[in-house]
């Protein structure tokens, strides 16, 4: 045993040893990285900006190594300076060893230390930003795509790439999770986490195209928030991408029957752990990078199982036939979901709870087909129906009881006839047949992938398609045993797709009909006023959570404070929606993409919620600016602008 496990140690160092020296900056940057072995970059100098403690500076040169930073109304004095064989980061007090090139050693490399405990279920959003540099043309946007575990949605968020490649996006997070970045020809994955504060540096040149490119390091330094668990990342998912048999795995759906393709993946997904089981024996990784890998093998796996259904016999003149599996089959599927959080960082969960939404097996189908026919029949029956039209119904009945499929049913034009009449109610008891055999498939898996997979399901054919939610399914959410945050998530969608729905705009609301040069727009609307300004967005929390303070501090102000909302990175009718729920009277602006980011330039906007102000000489204030929950501070603070002279 000791001398596979020795080749399998020598040959990572020998790998790492090379691809570590892989790095993402070119020859007009001066980049620092930790000299601990961790290569998390913490100083990054160009011509006039600089990337350091998780975001940008403006950046002048004073002296050999010696910099002034300047962020907003914060200033900073940093110099690299020699001691001995070693660089040292100086800031104020501190002096942090540095190093010009990212460390070759990593045998005693410094791994990640960040607690994710306190990261699931909290609403906050993650500031990415940092550089990209183009082998080619600057693109002009960044995105980031990721999966939600208790939605039907995969989320999409984009920024701009400004000439020099700087970019920034904001977005929501849940829970700590794998997200997708695509800029230019650069696509990969990262971890991150509510509330992160994260900066890139993206060298497009390192991401060839082809298969073999899957297996190259790529050139990207992490800094701020699970930067060193990123870094550590980096080097050990190109040796992963060796033993993953993507194609192999792809072909022997198509090709194995069941239980030989079972054997198979459950023996991959074996020699996986296996894998990473070796790589962290010969080379120190934080825990959170341990825990994403070996939990991502599994879900992997039982992911790739459930797909087994639809993609064995693929698409057949036109249309996608399911294989039927034994309950055996899915046991073992089901035994690879765990009722653990941290299986919701992994990439495929989101996709892994999807697949139990559907009841892709013909058997299943079969079921819930006569389920719901059983219970349209019933409803008809209570139906005055036509003689001709009742016999109609009574011959596609028969057909349903003797196991006709679906798509060999012989129907009569009556029975269109009714169909159509009660198309709706067709519909409505097809789903609720749907509904009620979920609940039996799922009612052996824990408590956290039931509430996914219900979550998933009620937004998959109800909201998400524009549909109420029956309240026979509603009255039965608080008995399903949920987990209670997931139940609160459910439950605020069912009201907030009612309110949107039914409930008018309170008085006082003005939503401006142009969302560009915003400020411009309300010092002329407002001269001489002072205009305190709110900049939120639907999906933040912290935002969210301030509007119950707002009705009590307009109470308190004088008349010459105006109060303005400028949402943006939001969907339109979740905005309306927000409004009407918190009834917030004021200057509103819904600003899209193209709007927000000509926005984000003129005020540099690195989260939500950000208060702004303008005074009665229109000046704009950007720092100090209180919130409303600070009660009478802020009611003190809004006086004392309105009475300056």
């Amino acid at each position: 045993m000791m001398k596979p496990l020795f080749a399998f140690f020598a040959f990572i160092l020998v790998s790492l040893h090379a691809i570590s020296q892989v790095g993402s900056t070119d020859s007009n940057f001066e980049t620092w990285y930790s000299a601990d072995g961790s290569n998390e970059l913490l100083l990054l100098i160009a011509q006039d900006v600089a990337l350091y403690k998780g975001g940008f500076w403006d950046m002048e040169l004073v002296g050999p190594g010696k910099y002034l930073l300047a962020n907003q109304d914060t200033r900073r004095k940093l110099q690299i300076i020699k001691d001995g064989n070693r660089h040292l980061l100086e800031d104020g007090a501190d002096r942090i060893p540095v190093q010009a090139q990212k460390s070759s050693n990593l045998s005693n490399r410094k791994v990640g230390q960040t607690d994710l405990s306190g990261n699931f279920f909290k609403e906050d959003q993650v500031l990415l930003q940092g550089i990209f540099l183009p082998k080619a043309g600057m693109p002009s946007t960044i995105q980031v795509i990721y999966n939600h575990a208790f939605s039907d949605n995969q989320l999409q968020f984009s920024g701009e790439v400004d000439e020099k490649g700087r970019f920034k996006v904001i977005f929501p997070s849940d829970y700590p999770q794998e997200v997708m970045v695509q800029i230019g020809d650069a696509f990969f994955s990262y971890l991150s986490m509510p509330g992160a504060k994260q900066v890139m540096v993206i060298d497009e040149s390192s991401f060839g195209g082809g298969i073999s490119s899957w297996e190259m390091v790529k050139g990207i330094d992490f800094m701020g928030d699970l930067a060193v668990e990123n870094e550590e990342r980096r080097l050990l998912y190109p040796e992963f991408m060796k033993v993953r048999q993507y194609f192999l795995t792809d072909s022997l759906q198509k090709t194995l029957e069941e239980t030989e393709f079972l054997d198979y993946r459950v023996g991959l997904m074996n020699t996986h752990v296996d894998f990473f089981n070796r790589y962290f024996d010969s080379i120190p990784v934080s825990q959170i990078v341990k825990d994403v890998s070996i939990r991502g093998a599994r879900t992997y796996a039982a992911d790739d199982l459930m797909r087994y259904i639809w993609l064995h016999s693929g698409i057949v003149e036109g249309r996608l036939i399911p294989v039927d599996v034994s309950d055996d089959y899915i046991r073992v599927v089901k035994n690879l979901v765990t009722d653990d959080l941290e299986d919701l960082m992994t990439s495929e969960y989101s996709g892994l709870m999807r697949e139990f939404t559907m009841p892709m097996r013909p058997s299943e189908s079969e079921i819930t087909r006569k389920n719901g026919s059983l219970m349209i029949y019933s409803f008809l029956k209570e139906k005055e129906l036509s003689e001709s039209h009742r016999a109609g119904v009574e011959t596609w009945f028969d057909q349903v009881k003797n196991g006709v499929p679906n798509d060999s049913l012989v129907v009569s034009n009556e029975f269109k006839e009714v169909r159509e009449l009660y198309r709706q109610d067709f519909s409505r008891f097809n789903t609720l047949a749907l509904w009620n055999h979920l609940k039996e498939k799922i009612s052996d898996l824990g408590t956290l992938s039931r509430s996914s997979i219900i979550a998933i399901f009620l937004d998959m054919n109800f909201q998400g398609v524009g549909e109420d939610i029956p309240k026979s399914i509603q009255n039965q959410l608080d008995s399903l045993n949920l987990k209670s945050e997931v139940l609160a998530i459910i439950k605020q969608e069912i009201a907030d797709f009612e309110r949107t729905k039914n409930q008018r705009f309170v008085e006082g609301v003005a939503i401006a009909e142009r969302a560009d040069n915003v400020l411009s727009q309300l010092k002329d609307k407002f001269p001489g006023k002072v205009i305190y300004i709110d900049v939120w967005a639907t999906w933040c929390g912290p935002c969210i959570s301030e509007f119950k303070y707002a009705e009590t501090i307009k109470k308190q102000v004088p008349e010459d404070v105006v109060f303005a909302y400028i949402c943006g990175r939001s969907e339109r009718e979740a905005f309306e929606n927000q409004i009407k729920k918190f009834g917030l009277a004021g200057e509103h602006f819904f600003l899209d993409q193209d709007a927000f980011q000509k926005f984000d330039k003129e005020v540099n906007i690195t989260g939500f919620p950000t208060y702004l102000l303008i005074t009665k000489e229109g000046k704009l204030i950007r720092e100090g600016i209180h919130r409303p929950s600070k009660g009478d501070e802020l009611v003190q603070q809004l006086k004392g602008f309105v009475e300056k002279l």
